[in-house]
């Protein structure tokens, strides 16, 4: 569930900023923790890294090699069969 709470974080003078306890708790971030920072056009995103960041990489890592893909080819010409041209003229507004 996602809960969106607006917060009025002050920086001081080296450019900390505290975290509220109640954000803290709610991600998880317990002591000293570890957060990705990402910058979306005038917006600071803060995400949790987990602990043990090498062990995630390896847990990912196994997952993926563990997984199963056949390999699927199919002509351009099919896979559009399912719309007539018709359809898709009615649909552009072309008839």
């Amino acid at each position: 569930m996602l809960t969106f709470v607006e917060e009025i974080l002050s920086v001081d003078e080296q450019g900390r900023v505290v975290l509220p306890a109640h954000v803290r708790r709610t991600l998880g971030i317990t002591g000293r923790g570890k957060l990705a920072l990402r910058r979306e056009g005038s917006k600071i995103v803060l995400e949790p890294l987990p602990e043990d960041l090498g062990k995630s990489v390896e847990d990912w890592i196994e997952l993926a090699r563990g997984l199963r893909a056949e390999i699927f080819s199919e002509a351009s010409e099919e896979s559009w069969n399912w719309m007539s041209n018709e359809y898709a003229k009615r649909k552009l507004g072309l008839s």
